[in-house]
């Protein structure tokens, strides 16, 4: 069993109609009136005063009512939505330890004819009024511009007592989509650092100004310091590299401009509160005798740079005790020292790159994924903070089928069983609409808020609420993914192109009559109907792509994929075209109509035809 990741009591139960009154239950609103008020503080923070905005604009859409904001400076009245710490909580008597809810936890509770949603005033009051919406009121946002906003004639509410406080302090699907939207990312209770969350949402996990990720060349730049000291930079084969290399992390001007610099940027930027040291993008780690006297010392090529962030870290406790200096278990520095233990506010980031993400990380076969239960189970002995980069999309190919949805729920309560703290989910980032954008930041958003949810409760939920009619066909298309892979032992990474294995004939003549139902089903309802033809990208590309790699002779020749390929052509160049889709593949542009005309002439057909 994993420990529970959160901490939830639940003393009550909600009823939408009245078909079964309690004696104690709260009629919050009936007939379009309602006797509450919501009460603030005057003081109270900005993301306190935007929750109970929030608050009344959902609860009137539900009912018709419009709930009055008022000051706790007012008398207390019978009835009423009490929200953050104010006056009138502190008048009940009732006990919310404050302390032991941190940043982002609440409580909903309540006390006679009162409804308290107590929290911290950073982001915990605001969760729990999204809190009381979404889990006890039906309300969902599912992706940006579309929710499910239940009506209600008599909204009631029997006696609750809950609490929820995150297992994660960091939680971020980056999908595009949903990455721009603020108020998407506050309502499912995600403080994405790359989101654009303000002070009304109570901010985000915000990084340093050009300190997210891989930043030695940002700390020590080649081109000011390598003319004159290549011997701050990665010796390789004898050479000191200026391009495509790392820094020496043993040399003592190295470690002191680096945390110089960290320092400096720190004191710019108050707001911050994570700075990453971490290595550049690519290998050539030092190979210099003192680096590998550490690297042999620690069993670990990433022991020279955890060693020179724990001094820079133990420098920035002395001046910022609250901020935290974070770096990467990446590719050469992803296995952990041997004796060697990270400072208290240093972040390790472990990422996931290498992994096969078709099969569950707990139990998937791959020696990739055995060796990487074998570094998150060392990291998570040592770390006392432990975040992890994950990956949920085929960065090769954009739209290409990625069978990992039925993984993404276990995975992330793998993680939080493993002491991680804080979870990035890179999704497409570089452009919007891609595969199944919506269903991934959506499943994402809520597992990360609660590691022990149901996954498959919120894939249909989802399915249901975004496709309307074609839900079902879309869930059957998702199980034929799942199926496939888990029947066959497909392994599926991040960098998959369309001749992969695990396209078969088979699996996309089903996945094709499948799309083709659910916008059957959709015919009468434009807005969904267009959800699900961009969605029907994804298998569409898979189709075109491999029609296309078998007219070129690099695959062996199927009649079920050709007759499909110049089917699909003219439906999916039309969708594509029409979408917001810009790119196809990691740091790459696409210029629809090359692509069109290109991909035509490869499968013997007229453009546009």
């Amino acid at each position: 069993m994993i420990r529970a990741a959160m901490s939830t009591v639940l003393a009550g139960v909600l009823c939408l109609c009245a078909s079964q009154a309690w004696s104690d239950e709260l009629v919050l609103a009936e007939d379009g009136q309602s006797a509450y008020r919501i009460v603030v503080a005057d003081g109270a923070s900005p993301s306190v005063k935007h929750g109970a905005a929030e608050l009344q604009i959902f609860l009137e859409q539900m009912t018709g009512a419009k709930l009055p904001i008022v000051s706790d400076q007012q008398p207390q009245g019978p009835k009423e939505i009490i929200l953050g710490d104010n006056a009138h909580l502190r008048a009940l008597h009732t006990k919310i330890d404050f302390a032991s809810l941190g940043k982002e936890g609440y409580v909903i509770r309540t006390v006679g004819d009162h409804l308290l949603i107590a929290g911290g005033p950073v982001r915990g009051a605001m969760y729990g009024v999204y809190g009381l919406l979404e889990d006890h009121l039906g309300c969902r946002w599912f992706a940006p511009g579309v929710s499910r906003i239940p009506k209600s004639a008599r909204l009631v509410i029997g006696p609750v007592d809950e609490q929820q406080i995150p297992a994660l302090e960091s939680r971020e699907p980056y999908v595009a989509d949903c990455v721009r939207d603020a108020d998407w990312n506050a309502r499912n209770r995600v403080n994405s650092s790359n989101s654009s969350l303000g002070e009304q949402h109570g901010g985000k996990v915000k990084f340093g100004d050009g300190f997210f990720v891989h930043t030695f060349n940002r700390l020590v730049p080649p081109e000011k310091y390598f003319a004159t000291h290549p011997e701050y930079f990665s010796l390789v084969g004898g050479h000191r590299q200026q391009k495509d290399g790392q820094l020496c992390c043993t040399n003592p001007d190295v470690i002191r401009i680096c945390t110089e610099e960290i320092l400096k940027a720190m004191r710019a930027q108050p707001e911050a509160t994570v700075f990453s040291v971490s290595q550049n993008d690519c290998g050539n780690d030092c190979q210099c005798p003192r680096c590998q006297e550490v690297a042999r010392r620690e069993d670990s090529p990433g022991a020279p740079v955890l060693q020179m962030v724990n001094r820079i870290a133990e420098a920035v406790e002395k001046e910022f005790p609250d901020k935290i200096v974070e770096t990467l278990a990446y590719q050469w520095t992803r296995h952990p020292p041997k004796a060697m233990h990270p400072r208290p506010n240093v972040v390790v980031r472990l990422c996931s790159i290498e992994c096969c993400f078709s099969h569950p990380l707990a139990t998937c076969s791959s020696p990739l994924n055995q060796a990487f239960r074998k570094d998150i189970e060392n990291w998570a002995k040592v770390a006392p903070r432990l975040w992890v980069w994950d990956y949920t999309t085929d960065f090769a190919h954009f739209l290409l089928p990625f069978p990992n949805h039925m993984v993404i729920g276990p995975n992330i309560r793998f993680y939080v069983a493993h002491n991680v703290k804080g979870i990035f989910e890179e999704d497409t980032n570089t452009t919007l609409e891609s595969e199944l954008w919506a269903l991934d930041g959506y499943l994402m958003a809520k597992c990360l808020w609660d590691p022990n949810c149901d996954p498959d409760r919120v894939i249909n939920e989802f399915l249901a609420g975004y496709y309307g009619k074609a839900a079902e066909p879309i869930r059957g298309y998702l199980d034929l993914l799942a199926k496939h892979v888990n029947t066959k032992q497909f392994h599926v990474g991040i960098y998959t192109n369309p001749d992969a294995p695990f396209l078969t004939d088979e699996l996309l003549t089903k996945a094709n009559a499948l799309w083709q139902q659910a916008e059957d089903l959709t015919a009468g309802e434009l807005e969904v109907l267009r959800r699900v033809k961009l969605s029907r990208m994804s298998p569409d590309y898979a189709i075109v792509e491999r029609a296309r790699l078998q007219a070129q002779k690099k695959l062996p020749a199927s009649p079920a994929i050709q007759a499909l390929g110049a089917a699909r052509f003219k439906p999916f160049i039309e969708t594509m075209k029409s979408s917001s889709l810009t790119g196809l593949a990691e740091s790459q542009s696409v210029d629809k109509e090359v692509y069109a005309r290109d991909l035509a002439k490869a499968l013997g057909l007229q453009t546009g035809k």
